[in-house]
């Protein structure tokens, strides 16, 4: 299922702009009158702490919010890659769907889809039920780690369905309803001016923290207001669920000491939270239209994944016991390219979850900050009345809630839901950390590759093209752009064929380009007959080399005998690509046959899942004229006359 996301998606940028209310405390300090208002509160016997006297007086704004356009731009980017990989997803497997069944008995197809793919590593995988019950422990212990291994590619680290905007946004709301609370109760606290006693009833009435503890007097009831409260520390952490119990514990003992200044509170602190829960509201909305950044595709890439991997594996067992069916080179192409898909999906749906967890922490930071300011403003008022108040409020709040870290209740908090996002500390996987079994098989290397001039079978000429010679299989490919043309346009099984001659080198035969070699294709039955491929190659020296290879792997008995020829091509080939380093520091080689560069590389395997050619124990061929879009004429203007013979035919002694 592909879907179309939302590029152009909301980013809660909480950046405020604090120069406004700098110059307001710079012109508070100056006015006469507060210079006289402060000179009177010197007369109070009684003192702050330190860390209350270096609070900033204003608190901080979160009207500022606007939108960060440089997320956006880089959003569209990353969803134009990602749009394109879900396409090619839909496509690849459609392909792979077909070429399974072209390889596969229905019998077989039926069995792989109900017990290979949706019981790999679990204990209903029937190559476990003869296992010993150790060996079935360490089996399901060693699957275990392989889905938590940041390496596997069969393991996916982040949730794929969780729901983390509504846990956001209740979360959010329980916050609005924490500086409700605060306001109702600030509110209370200015209207006690004349009505001490009576104040001090409203004000211990005004706590209203529904789904907070507090101490021995009141616990949430409701199912709501519980999960609500699951949402924050708990009582007795320093957080702000001990709030309510101080604030009430504060007016039991402090009836007939309140001597209130609501000025202060009405022009500053209650209009600022006001401003606050307002702003909120906005920001609850923006997130919740977050959502459609976390549909994803995880899962179904996954299961794509498994089922390539498989086949990878399936052929290297094939081509160990000398009869296969497909080339492990092709499948790992695709494997590499479909784990590279996952990761793409992957990594998009971390982002999604990097940007509303630091958008989140960032704007949880901005309340928590309001709110202490509020605090410490209040707390600022009640310095002033008695020293009583000092020591049952304000010294119990600057030893909690006012000294904690902002992001004290975020961090716990996404401790607590792990199952629905990320840890902060949890890295993006990249491709290069990707490491699976038999990655590095020698089935899977280029031993050889290069372009080729093939005689056509019903044309008097040749066509060139370019030649990949895998351990398994000699393929042939439109271009040596693997990016643009992955699937060959003929595939050779070795095992089904052999070189039969080569010319020789002569002066004539270098000067004019005639250097050739015979590949017989065996006889496979009444309609299948053999075929004579003649090959024409530039030089006379690749023509050998092109000869040895593919005698060598055609006649070599087992899968041994290959690996240890396969692995000495490859270190000849680093060696002279070294010393031609050496050489020719200047020049960049032409040909690179150094297998491992191409299989590191994260970009040079985007091959689609229809890259494996269907192959029945026969040569199948595509090619039934001269190079593709190009005038037959011309290529006879330019190459002698050739025909295809049979090895038994008494002329092939003379055409070469």
């Amino acid at each position: 299922m592909s879907y179309q996301r939302n590029s152009a998606r909301a980013s809660l940028d909480l950046r405020s702009q604090y120069q406004q209310l700098e110059g307001r405390m710079r012109s508070e300090h100056f006015n006469p009158a507060y210079q006289q208002q402060q000179q009177k509160g010197q007369n109070i016997p009684l003192s702050l702490p330190s860390s209350l006297a270096q609070r900033n007086p204003i608190p901080y704004p979160i009207d500022a919010v606007t939108s960060d356009p440089t997320i956006p731009a880089q959003l569209n980017v990353y969803d134009h890659d990602r749009q394109n990989s879900i396409v090619d997803a839909a496509a690849g497997t459609n392909t792979t769907h077909s070429l399974n069944s072209n390889n596969i008995p229905s019998s077989q197809n039926n069995n792989i889809n109900n017990n290979n793919i949706n019981n790999v590593g679990s204990f209903t995988d029937p190559s476990m039920l003869t296992l010993p019950k150790m060996s079935l422990h360490s089996h399901q212990k060693q699957y275990d780690s392989n889905q938590n291994d940041p390496r596997s590619p069969l393991a996916i680290l982040i949730p794929t369905s969780a729901q983390p905007t509504d846990v956001l946004s209740a979360r959010f709301s329980a916050w609005r309803n924490v500086i409700r609370a605060i306001l109702v109760y600030l509110s209370e606290t200015a209207s006690i001016q004349d009505e001490i006693v009576r104040q001090q009833l409203r004000l211990s009435h005004a706590v209203q923290f529904p789904f907070f503890s507090i101490e021995n007097q009141y616990q949430p009831v409701s199912n709501e207001d519980k999960s609500m409260q699951k949402f924050f520390l708990p009582l007795g952490s320093g957080s702000v669920q001990d709030l309510p119990t101080m604030l009430t514990k504060y007016h039991d003992n402090l009836a007939s000491l309140a001597s209130k200044s609501s000025k202060e509170l009405t022009s500053e602190i209650i209009p600022r939270l006001e401003d606050l829960r307002r702003d909120l509201l906005v920001k609850i909305k923006e997130i919740k239209a977050l959502q459609s950044d976390f549909k994803n595709s995880c899962n179904k890439e996954l299961q794509q994944t498994k089922h390539l991997m498989k086949l990878f594996n399936e052929s290297l067992k094939e081509c160990k016991l000398g009869t296969p069916k497909s080339d492990p080179f092709l499948i790992k192409l695709q494997l590499e390219k479909q784990i590279k898909r996952q990761l793409v999906e992957e990594n998009y749906l971390h982002e999604a979850f990097d940007n509303l967890q630091n958008s989140g922490a960032q704007l949880e930071s901005v309340i928590v900050m309001e709110i202490q300011n509020g605090l410490t403003s209040y707390a600022r008022i009640l310095g002033k009345e008695a020293q009583v108040v000092f020591d049952s409020v304000i010294s119990k709040l600057d030893s909690t809630i006012l000294n904690k870290n902002t992001n004290l209740e975020w961090d716990s908090f996404i401790l607590r839901n792990i199952s629905n996002f990320v840890p902060p500390n949890l890295p993006m996987r990249r491709f290069k950390e990707i490491s699976y079994s038999n990655q590095n098989d020698p089935f899977t290397f280029e031993v050889k590759s290069g372009f080729l001039e093939k005689r056509s079978k019903f044309l008097k000429s040749y066509s060139r093209g370019f030649y990949v010679l895998t351990p398994s299989f000699l393929h042939e490919f439109k271009t040596p752009d693997k990016h643009k043309f992955s699937t060959p346009l003929m595939s050779i099984p070795l095992v089904e064929c052999t070189v039969t001659e080569h010319s020789k080198k002569t002066k004539s035969n270098s000067e004019q380009g005639k250097n050739k070699f015979i590949l017989r294709t065996n006889s496979n039955g009444l309609i299948h007959r053999g075929h004579n491929w003649v090959f024409k190659v530039d030089s006379y020296d690749d023509m050998i080399e092109w000869f040895g290879n593919i005698k060598a792997l055609s006649s070599l008995p087992n899968y041994d005998d290959k690996c240890k020829y396969v692995s000495k091509v490859a270190k000849l080939s680093k060696e002279k690509a070294k010393s031609n380093e050496n050489t020719t520091e200047s020049v960049t080689p032409q040909v690179t046959n150094e297998q491992h560069t191409r299989y590191d590389d994260v970009s040079s395997s985007n091959f689609p899942l229809n890259s494996i050619p269907k192959l029945d124990n026969l040569t199948i061929t595509n090619t039934t004229s001269s190079i593709p879009e190009t005038n037959d004429s011309q290529i006879q203007n330019r190459v002698p006359e050739f025909y295809i013979e049979n090895v038994d035919s008494p002329r092939k002694s003379n055409q070469l």
